[in-house]
Parts: structure tokens; sequence; C-alpha cells
């Protein structure tokens, strides 16, 4: 039962139709038990006989059929304006707890255009019964005090759980919503740092991440790249290929940062591998990018591709304007 009620891929009217049906089945069952035990056939007894059947009947079709909206709204006029207040005229106090079920059921399930009409409906339907026992108090028959407990207990207990698990439903819808939204959204912001042609960082991420460096401090070196003659291979090829060589050479500069910092489209045939080291360091990152490419060019066409660069240490104070400048 509990995996239904929290199940995701269940529509929440429904599963939280089936609380409220559960509930008013429970509740009236067990009244109609116990009325028959303490106080025989009665006008009570009968009615919470009645509404069982009632209840349980229409939460049968309701969950059958999956048309919920006028069996929950027959319930709701049941409870709300015939049995919860006939059993607060009847016992009193002890089952206040019935009246502010009946108003927390407005609000967990009705639409929000009627919620707040029916909600002052309700509080002024409620305050009236209020009154009218209170006025009545001295002609209404006079329980025993255990007799009061066990209907104001059993009253507190059917009401918490209903809402507890009215409750949790909608708590645990809104926190599932919220965790897909937030995995959304992290998608969506990852996806634009990203290149759309080559997969690879594209330059305003790239930025990003030369002012994160800077503002901590760290020893890097800005490599900028130039493909040679790129024109000439898409004259030569054919655009089709030279997007193929654009898209090879970024994952060829994506694996050789590896973790040693990252490789982002710069613009065109234009790429820059960021460092985290010294110079040396990013020399060999180049040497071992223009072993692949040259390996990759050979293969395809049968000629070495090659590549210009430029390498900027970063020093302090330098502004990334500078940076890009400089290796360019």
């Amino acid at each position: 039962m509990n995996n239904k009620l929290f199940d995701q891929s269940i529509d929440l009217k429904k599963r939280m139709f089936a609380v409220l049906a559960a509930a008013g089945l429970v509740s009236n069952t067990l009244g109609f038990t116990v009325n028959i035990a303490v106080y025989g056939i009665n006008a009570i007894t009968i009615a919470c006989g009645l509404c069982a059947i009632i209840i349980g009947a229409l939460g049968f079709f309701g969950l059958k059929t999956g048309k919920v909206k006028l069996p929950l709204g027959i319930i709701l006029g049941l409870v709300i304006i015939f049995e919860f207040p006939m059993l607060f005229l009847a016992y009193g106090p002890s089952t206040f707890p019935y009246l502010l079920l009946g108003l927390f059921s407005i609000i967990a399930f009705c639409d929000e255009k009627r919620r707040g009409a029916l909600f002052a409906a309700a509080m002024v339907y409620d305050g009236a019964v209020i009154g009218v026992r209170f006025v009545l108090c001295h002609d209404v028959p006079r329980y025993d005090p255990s007799e009061y407990f066990g209907t104001g207990l059993s009253a507190f207990l059917i009401s918490a759980a209903a809402m507890f698990y009215c409750l949790s439903i909608i708590i645990r819808q809104y926190e599932e919503k919220n965790r897909e939204l937030k995995k959304l959204a992290d998608e969506l912001g990852e996806i634009n740092k990203l290149d759309a042609q080559t997969g690879i960082y594209n330059r305003s991420y790239l930025t990003e991440y030369l002012n994160g460096l800077v503002r901590g401090e760290k020893k890097f070196c800005a490599a900028l790249i130039d493909l040679d003659n790129f024109k000439v291979v898409n004259e030569k090829y054919g655009l089709p290929f030279g997007d193929m060589v654009i898209t090879e050479f970024a994952g060829i500069i994506n694996n050789a940062a590896g973790t040693s910092g990252i490789a982002a489209r710069y613009g065109g045939q234009k790429f820059m591998i960021v460092c985290i080291g010294d110079v040396v360091k990013t020399e060999d990152m180049l040497d071992n990018v223009r072993k692949e490419y040259a390996a990759f060019s050979a293969s395809e066409k049968q000629e070495e591709f090659t590549f210009s660069a430029g390498i900027e240490e970063y020093s302090h104070g330098m502004e990334i304007s500078r940076i890009f400048r400089n290796a360019e």
C-alpha cells in the first residue's frame, strides 16, 4: 500500500483520494463496531454503517475507474456536511479532530478556484455546529468518561493518520519535483558550457574557468592553437571532412588535457588548452597533440596536418584579456 501511495507514476489526486477513502472506510467501520458494542443499534450506529458502505463503494469506484473527481466531491460533502458535525453534536469535544480533518480535506483536495470559498463556508458551518452543541449541551446525554476517552482517542488517531499520509504524499511529490528540476537545471547548465559541434567547453566557460584559476592564484599556462591551412583542407576535401577534422581535433586536445586542465573551442578552427603547471608541461602536452593529429591526418588523407600554437604563462595580477592577447 505504501509503495503505491508514494509511487510518482500514479497521479497525485488518485493517491490522495485513496488515503481519504481508506480513512473514511476504516473510521466508519470502527465507529459502527464500537457503537454496536457500547450503545447497541441507534441512529449514530446506523449512520456510521451507512457512511462506511457509501465511502467504501465510492472509493472502490474511483480507484477502479480512475475517475475520482465525482466520488471525491461526494465523500467530502458527506463527511463535512453530515458525518463530522453529527459526531460532534453526539459526542462533543472528544470528536473535535474530525472537524479539523474536514477543513484539512478542503485544503488538500479542492482546486484553487473553489478552495477559499469552500473553506470559509465550512468554517462558518462548523462554527454554527459548535454553537448548537454548546446551546444544547444540557440536553445531550452524558457518557461515561472512559467512553469519551475511547471516542476522542479514535478520532485523534484516525485524523492524525489521514493527515500524515496526505501531507507525506504532498511533500514527497514536492521533493521529487524539486530533485527533477535541479537535475534538469544542472544538465542545462552543463550543456550551456559546451560547444555544440565538438562537445568540448566553449569560450564562455573558458573565460569563467580562467577567472576561477586567477582568483585561486594557481600557476597555469594557456595555449592558443590555430589549425594550419584549414581553409585549404575545406576546399580540397569538402566541408563535411572539415567538420570531421574540427571534431576529431577537439577530442584529441580534450584527452590531452585530462585532469591537468581543460580544452575549449576558442572560435572557428582555433582552440585553447589550459594546463595547470609550467610551460614545459604545456609544451609536452602540445607535442603529444601534434603526434596524434598527424597520425589522424595520415590515416585519413595520407598527409600531415599541422597547427600553430602560442603559450602564455600566467603571472600574478595578469588579466584574462591579456592572456588571450599574448597567446594569440
